[in-house]
């Protein structure tokens, strides 16, 4: 019977011995942080990184609209959706929505000077009579699709506290005697945590501006590059090329979903 048993407990130290062998030399691969633009491969359309971030999705709730969504919890990677979330609460003007958009910025924000900035434009579009241009499809002046661009860079984050996000998005504004047409451009927003991420400022920044030393540059956007003719935002090789001419790449990354 002992003889038995030491061949066993002889089989069992053999066992263990290949088991710990195949662990050490085969050990799991890291997982890759998606907070870490570096730790994503360029598999985008456009060689940016692609992440696993996508618009419109994020948060738990929804502001007053039941559109914009709220909910955050409060990660680095949910601050890039909220900044993409936030987005057309700072560009989009519609004639019989802007009042019911300026509360929902003063649910997902924080009061400041910023806010009278990023409402100028269209407090003045939807109320002047004498304007050159009038809205398009029914009350629009600007309207946003970040699908279409799709691109963020985190300039700064720590969770639950802080973070500024840079999103590059598509838009249709309306034209002077023309039909509408499209644009790009980039918004720049801060995000502090107050039980969810909230707006402490935007911008939408001319190139070469860095929001007050915030972001390393105002980002890409179509300011002189011929797209009167472009009835939708769709991005192209050389509008890439043409946007990114004399600023970094770097940084930037593909949501999921863009449209590509």
């Amino acid at each position: 019977m002992r003889k038995h048993w030491r061949l066993l407990t002889a089989l069992g130290a053999v066992i263990l011995v290949i088991a710990v062998a195949v662990v050490l030399l085969n050990p799991p691969a890291p997982a890759a942080k998606q907070d870490d633009p570096s730790s994503l491969q360029a598999s985008g359309k456009f060689g940016f990184p692609v992440s696993g971030i996508k618009i419109n999705e994020g948060g738990t709730k929804t502001a007053s609209d039941g559109k914009t969504i709220t909910g955050y919890n409060g990660s680095c990677d949910s601050a890039a959706q909220a900044a993409a979330n936030y987005t057309h609460l700072i560009e989009d003007v519609n004639v019989a929505t802007w009042a019911q958009q300026k509360k929902i910025l003063a649910e997902v924000g924080k009061a400041g000077a910023w806010t009278e900035k990023v409402t100028f434009q269209g407090d003045l579009l939807t109320t002047s009579r004498e304007l050159p241009s009038a809205p398009f499809d029914g009350g629009w002046f600007y309207r946003t699709d970040v699908a279409s661009g799709g691109l963020y860079r985190s300039a700064s984050c720590a969770a639950k506290k802080k973070a500024v996000v840079q999103v590059f998005f598509g838009a249709v504004g309306a034209n002077v005697k023309t039909a509408p047409s499209a644009f790009f451009q980039t918004a720049t927003f801060e995000l502090v945590w107050d039980g969810d991420w909230k707006i402490s400022d935007a911008a939408i920044v001319a190139d070469g501006q860095d929001f007050g030393g915030r972001v390393k540059d105002g980002g890409p956007m179509s300011v002189g590059t011929n797209m009167e003719d472009e009835a939708t935002p769709v991005l192209r090789d050389n509008l890439v090329n043409a946007f990114f001419k004399d600023i970094s790449r770097e940084g930037w990354v593909e949501y999921a979903n863009a449209k590509r």
